[in-house]
């Protein structure tokens, strides 16, 4: 397994103003981060960065996950479905045929910094129209393993072998499409060790300093892009990333900001179905796990 492209992401501002940084999300990239979409990081110490929030919008035909590190979103949708994300929450939602909401964040208690990531997944076509639901997973429900070598591994989605334990599945389960999700921190002088079944696209971010991945130096808030062919994922710490991995999808897309479809003609039929009022399909449902 060899790493095919490093990227750095730029500065941006998205939502109502709302200062983060974007690993990566443009379409000219998503046959190479296939079946993802979209990497952004967000965070601030200060709340004019981020109080506006993500005002009322729409999305269909991909999957969004929100985990937050720090602070607090407030997530609302136009079918009454309401609630909270507090430091080491996730929430995994697929909008399948259509969820029009808005997400606002906010501190948590008296600490102004906000801190936390937002991944858009794909949908293959036979699942863009999906009914949509949520995965609301809190903090305390998130396996938090440990390595032979001493690496700590977050465990969203995927399996991980941890000592004594066994084989542990993620808490996220039954998703459209699978998907591995690891929030890992390796210690100084420690190496993580990840195999990766061939055929599946794997990315790491790298966000907690330099780290050295595939015996190479990767800057902090860096994406590495590995190659397709399978094999052993090596990482050597210090160092904080997060580890995605999942099968490509392979087949056409037609992205216009918050819809993603496969053809141009189910995005103009969106954006249509969005001004006569007939956008929300089916209201989502909502596992709190």
């Amino acid at each position: 397994m060899e790493i095919e492209l490093l990227l750095k992401g730029l500065w941006t501002r998205d939502g109502a103003g709302v200062r983060l940084y974007r690993v990566f999300g443009d379409p000219t990239l998503a046959e190479l981060t296939d079946p993802f979409l979209l990497l952004d990081h967000f965070g601030s110490r200060y709340p004019h960065e981020y109080l506006a929030g993500f005002p009322w919008h729409p999305h269909r035909g991909i999957q969004t996950i929100t985990y937050l590190l720090k602070g607090e979103v407030h997530h609302e949708d136009s079918e009454g479905n309401r609630g909270v994300l507090g430091p080491g929450d996730l929430q995994w939602m697929n909008a399948g045929s259509g969820i029009f909401h808005s997400e606002m964040p906010r501190p948590y208690r008296q600490d102004p910094e906000i801190s936390g990531f937002q991944l858009w997944v794909n949908l293959p076509r036979a699942k863009k129209m999906s009914d949509p639901f949520y995965k609301n997973l809190k903090s305390g429900s998130m396996p938090k393993l440990r390595t032979d070598e001493g690496a700590t591994v977050r465990l969203i989605s995927g399996r991980l072998r941890e000592p004594g334990t066994g084989v542990v599945e993620g808490p996220v389960k039954e998703l459209p499409i699978p998907v591995i999700y690891m929030d890992v921190e390796v210690p100084a002088g420690v190496e993580f060790a990840f195999e990766v079944e061939e055929g599946w696209r794997t990315l790491v971010y790298n966000f907690g300093g330099p780290a050295v991945v595939q015996k190479k130096r990767i800057e902090d808030k860096s994406l590495v892009i590995m190659s397709t062919d399978g094999g052993v994922l090596t990482v050597r710490g210090p160092a904080r990333f997060l580890l995605l991995s999942g099968r490509p999808i392979g087949e056409p897309i037609a992205w216009r900001g918050p819809i993603v479809m496969n053809t141009w003609e189910e995005i103009r039929q969106a954006f249509l179905d969005l001004e006569r009022g007939t956008f929300i399909k089916k209201r989502a449902s909502v596992e709190d796990i």
